[in-house]
């Protein structure tokens, strides 16, 4: 079965769930395929931030390069995340929801112990797409295995080569640096960097040049622009005393990195035949603006501002660009679109519950081809939406278009939104119960614990 056909009858079954795939990609199809159908792939993702700080989406903070890069792409205006950390990079690298991988909860396995991302459980996108020949880096923050005792987890994760902030680990504190003498870790070297983002992001942009003439892959999980606030290259010199002052720096100083790496794959004569995609792995962590209106501070929240993220996709292959889409996407969609992208089928027995965008990308406008709901979770929190209303768990139903905030209750004169709510109501109760806890110290750790160390 082809990725175009089990979206169709996903789609007919109304629920887009688990994608159950028979027919495995042999080695020797995946090499036969032309560099053409094989697109350099980079997927980055800020950390704490939200469209309320991406001035292309309506924020009072300006972000050019990124503006660049929405107009060269297709910005989405609708995307969920989940609400925090670990558990939106688990989704995406899996290409499965929570209750079924089992991270409903942040978990800093560095800090706290335990056995992490199990490599003989999941298969990440990584992993896929290195054993079909890509070149694969990541660079930025991994966070979900403990580096100091897995030293290999990388590489069995599927990423030829490395350049990451190590986590936190327990009884190290020299590790805790990421930004300013940043304890780095480059292809299992440790070293101090003067600063932690700029040593990442000249990595990749030396990885993006030397693989030039090979289909690579770059997953980019920034350090930028999370926590502790302080000074940037840019403003160290006149250092920021306010919190959102801080905060706002970060942004301004990714914004920069990212321009930077685009701006060297378009050099190297890559545009062509590089997909690029941005997005956040969660709202921002401090609350900033949005068409000319306070926004909430999204971070952990259960509501749309908790998880409604930036979204962009600059793929010259498959869209002229300069298009602002109301398609609906969500994080296990990254997984199954990377390998339509690159015009392979899913390993044999891998479930996934990811729909790929390759059609909205293109412009198509069959419905069966798209996603007509989205899906977050946190603990046992729950929440779905479609393109106007959203229902939780809790039983909260709002209508997004009059009540971003979802502070009042849907007018009883709406008469569509009964029907709208059942449809939805019917999607979350055929979900499964919550997996297993993925490993026994994630089970132990206290829930306000968790929260803490995000």
């Amino acid at each position: 079965m082809t990725l175009t056909s089990h979206r169709l009858a996903s789609v007919f079954l109304s629920v887009p769930l688990a994608y159950l795939l028979l027919r495995a990609t042999s080695l020797a199809a995946a090499e036969s395929l032309a560099a053409a159908d094989r697109p350099n792939i980079i997927l980055i993702m800020v950390d704490d931030m939200g469209r309320d700080w991406v001035s292309c989406y309506g924020a009072k903070h300006a972000t050019p390069n990124i503006d660049r890069l929405a107009a060269q792409g297709v910005r989405y205006e609708t995307a969920w995340s989940m609400p925090i950390c670990t558990p939106t990079r688990v989704t995406l690298l899996t290409g499965q929801y929570p209750f079924r991988h089992g991270w409903t909860r942040h978990y800093d396995v560095p800090r706290r112990g335990g056995g992490g991302l199990n490599w003989n459980r999941f298969t990440t996108f990584a992993r896929v797409l290195r054993d079909a020949g890509y070149a694969t880096a990541i660079g930025g923050k991994w966070q979900i295995n403990d580096l100091s005792k897995q030293p290999d987890a990388l590489k069995h994760h599927g990423f030829d080569e490395h350049c990451v902030w190590t986590g936190a680990e327990a009884g190290r504190p020299t590790t805790g640096q990421r930004y300013w003498d940043g304890h780095i870790m480059t292809n299992g070297r440790r070293e101090t960097a003067r600063y932690g983002p700029d040593k990442i992001n000249d990595f990749l942009v030396d990885f993006a040049t030397r693989e030039r003439e090979t289909p690579f892959l770059i997953y980019y999980p920034m350090l930028l622009v999370h926590g502790p606030h302080s000074t940037t290259p840019l403003n160290r010199d006149d250092p920021p005393k306010e919190k959102s002052n801080q905060y706002a720096g970060y942004v301004t100083y990714m914004d920069r990195l990212v321009g930077q790496l685009i701006a060297a794959v378009d050099r190297a004569g890559l545009k062509d035949n590089t997909v690029v995609i941005f997005t956040g792995d969660n709202g921002s962590s401090a609350a900033g603006q949005l068409l000319g209106e306070p926004y909430p501070k999204g971070k952990g929240g259960r509501a749309d501002w908790g998880v409604h993220v930036p979204f962009i996709v600059r793929a010259p292959s498959l869209s002229r660009g300069g298009r602002v889409s109301r398609d609906l996407i969500d994080f296990t969609d990254l997984y199954v679109t990377m390998l339509d992208m690159a015009s392979m089928d899913v390993p044999a027995g891998a479930t996934l519950d990811g729909v790929s965008f390759v059609p909205s990308l293109r412009g198509g406008d069959d419905p069966f081809e798209k996603r007509n709901w989205i899906y977050s979770q946190i603990g046992d929190f729950r929440m779905i939406r479609d393109w106007h209303h959203i229902l939780d768990s809790a039983g909260n139903f709002h209508d997004l278009d009059k009540d971003p905030r979802q502070e009042r209750e849907v007018s009883p004169l709406d008469k569509m939104a009964p029907g709208r709510r059942q449809r939805l109501q019917m999607i979350l109760d055929r979900f499964p119960a919550d997996a297993e806890a993925p490993f026994p110290e994630f089970a132990a750790a206290p829930k306000q614990r968790r929260q803490k160390e995000k």
